[in-house]
């Protein structure tokens, strides 16, 4: 007990920034080096029904939820942003920082567990819907036909 004043003295604040910088970058490469995966994402979670979507977001801003035929299911006009304009600036900036294609399908999936999501099968990322809330998923409960 009598050395822990000693030890505090000889700590210096000026130790902890770098301290905290360099345990921030060591935990950051553990994580792409170990490929860890957010802990509330189930990866045996089985697809249980599924539906190729196109979202689209036309020249005046008006986004669109086309099916696999190019038929328009669901359209935001102008000024009426919603959380789907917000997924597709999603997957499209991960797109565009692989090189990929901004125009490709996506895969709106319902799994086994309850949950709804947008699969890119070009950047095979995965936009879990359920973080939006119960009345913003409604519209691709509708899609699913669920």
């Amino acid at each position: 007990m009598g050395n822990a004043p000693k030890i505090l003295q000889s700590l210096k604040p000026q130790w902890l920034v770098p301290a905290t910088m360099v345990a921030s970058i060591v935990f950051v490469i553990g994580f792409q080096v170990f490929k860890f995966e957010p802990i509330n994402v189930s990866s045996n979670s089985s697809i249980i029904s599924s539906k190729m979507i196109y979202i689209e977001e036309s020249d005046d801003l008006e986004t669109r939820i086309l099916n696999e035929k190019g038929a328009v299911l669901v359209e935001y006009p102008k000024g009426k942003e919603t959380f789907v304009s917000t997924i597709l600036r999603v997957i499209n900036r991960d797109r565009i920082k692989r090189n990929i294609d901004k125009s490709g399908p996506l895969i709106l999936q319902k799994k086994d567990n309850g949950r709804i999501s947008i699969f890119d099968p070009s950047s095979e990322k995965e936009v879990d819907l359920m973080a939006f809330g119960e009345d913003n998923i409604l519209v691709f409960r509708d899609i699913l036909g669920h």
